[in-house]
This record gives C-alpha cells, structure tokens and sequence, in this order.
C-alpha cells in the first residue's frame, strides 16, 4: 500500500482564457479585468496528483497532510471519490486555494496561496497518524507550510523509518527540506531540472544533457539519496540507481498543453513500474511515456490512458 503525504493540500482553481487572448496585469491606473473561458477545480498538491496518479494505476493508495475547513473537507472528499483513502489531519484554519491560469496562448500563470499556519503539535498529531498506517512506500512531496521549520520532513521520516522499518521513504521537496532529507537516505528522490541546480550548486545552463545531469544526480548520492529520477520536461528524463547503474530517456515530442502535474505523474508512475518489474530502465521509460501524456492534456491522465500504456 502507498502512503502518501501533503501537508500544504489545495484546491486548485483552474481557469482558461479564450483563444488568443494573453492575461492582462492591473496598474496604478486601476485593475485589469479577464474572462474565463472555461474553468474547473479539483484537489490539488503534489502528494495528492501522486495518489490520484497510483489509484488510476489500480494501486491500494492513503492520502496524508493537513486539511482545514470547507477546502478540507472538499479534499478529502474528491479523494474518497476517486478511491483513495483520506486520513489528513484536521487542523484550524482554512487549506488554500490555488488560481491557475492558461491564456489563450497556451502560457501558464499561477498564484498559489500560502495555507494555514500549521503547529509543530499539529505534526506530532500526523506522525501518529502514520504510525496507525501500514504502508509498503511512504512518498513525500510538495512545500512545507510557511510556519514549519525546514527539519519537518527528516523529523517525519525519521519517525516513519522506526514505526515501519521496512517502508521505503520517496522525497519530491525541494531546497532546505530536501537538504534535510537526504542524509535520512530516501530510497528515491525526484528533482526537476531547476531543483538539481539549486541543490547541487550547478549552473543551470550546465545541465545540458545526460552526462552532466549524471554528475549532479551522483552529488545528491553521494549526500544520501539511494536513487535519483530526474525530470527534464522536454528533454526527457534520467535515473541514477543506487548500484550505479545510470539511464535516460529523451523527451516525446507533442503539443505541450499544461505541465502541471506531469512532474507528479512521473514519479507515481515510475514507483508504480518498478513495482510491477524491478526494471529502472523499464520503470523511466513508462514514466516519461506518462509524463508526456499529462504534459499534452489537460490535468492528470485518465485511468484508462494510463493502463493503455501499461499493456
């Protein structure tokens, strides 16, 4: 069973442009007024598209975190639609909401909120949580809460490693939570691009291509990590396993309609595969394959596009 974990859940409002149209700025003058074309909302957090993702696999998947308020309760009720069992943690305050914005040039805008303030009484209350939880994999990901310290998440692996000392830990976090994280030892963590440099101090113009994104990739081994999936966007994806083995694919080509997600969906599906087959080539290649089909769509893929690729 997948354990996952978002302590900074949202819902997220999508909303598009019409064709042609770009988004308009306000100004000193006054504000600036756009129309939606067309809009939508689902539950949305990087943990929360990993467990969607691994449902419509047709995996056993928990959701964890944090949730407050009437967009608590609406989170975890879009799970429990989708089949994935929901155990947040209920804390005061509301869980935010996220404005995402597609101009009718296809350009992206996001404006995520910040999210309650969260307490560190509250995080113990979510380490018992998963302690109740028998999970084979525990996967990490997203943002902290702004009033968290940047410890939180190697606090919680920490206490996850001795309640199930055979659960593999996955990290998807980012700048000093990831930091903390990795002399932890996370089976498996999954930088974009950006992250890599920021995390290993390389350039981003540096990460090139394969070779290079194996040297940083190597770094992140080197500070703990047992494996690294590295997303690329459209130049494909690379891992690095932890018996030094070293693979990449090269992006799929298509019309990219929204990458929202299609990072979340590559580590689910990639975790999913490695499951099914033990094989990391055979694992990156079906996630980039997924990846691509959240990057030329709009939202997550469909169970059944998912499972078309599978067979």
């Amino acid at each position: 069973m997948y354990l996952t974990l978002t302590l900074n859940p949202s819902i997220d409002h999508y909303m598009n442009l019409p064709a042609g149209q770009v988004l308009c700025a306000g100004s000193s003058d006054g504000p600036a007024l756009n129309r939606s074309a067309g809009e939508y909302y689902e539950a949305g957090g990087k943990g929360i598209n990993v467990a969607k993702v691994l449902s419509r696999l047709g995996c056993e998947v928990t959701a964890t975190g944090f949730a407050g308020g009437f967009t608590g309760a609406k989170i975890a009720s879009d799970l429990e639609r989708e089949g994935i069992s929901s155990r947040f943690v209920k804390i005061a305050g509301t869980s935010r909401i996220n404005v995402k914005v597609t101009d009718g040039n296809g350009i992206e805008t996001e404006i995520n909120g910040a999210g309650p303030e969260v307490s560190e009484t509250d995080v113990d209350d979510l380490i018992g949580t998963i302690g109740d939880i028998v999970p084979d994999t525990i996967i990490i990901s997203g943002a902290l809460p702004g009033s968290l310290p940047s410890d939180t998440y190697a606090r919680i692996m920490d206490a996850s490693m001795k309640n199930h000392p055979g659960a593999r830990i996955v990290a998807d976090c980012s700048g000093q939570a990831m930091e903390c994280c990795l002399p932890m030892k996370p089976f498996l963590i999954k930088p974009n691009l950006k992250e890599l440099s920021e995390l290993t101090g390389t350039p981003a113009d540096v990460l090139s291509g394969p070779d290079r994104v194996k040297e940083a990739a190597f770094m992140l081994f080197e500070k703990g990590a047992q494996n690294v999936l590295v997303s690329m966007g459209a130049e494909g994806a690379c891992c690095l396993t932890g018996d030094g083995a070293f693979y990449s694919v090269p992006g799929i080509k298509g019309d990219v309609v929204s990458t929202i997600g299609a990072g979340d969906t590559m580590l689910a599906s990639f975790i999913y595969m490695l499951d099914v087959c033990g094989d990391y080539r055979k694992a990156l290649e079906f996630a980039n394959k997924c990846a691509a089909l959240a990057a030329f769509a709009r939202g997550l893929p469909a169970a059944s596009e998912l499972k078309a690729l599978v067979s």
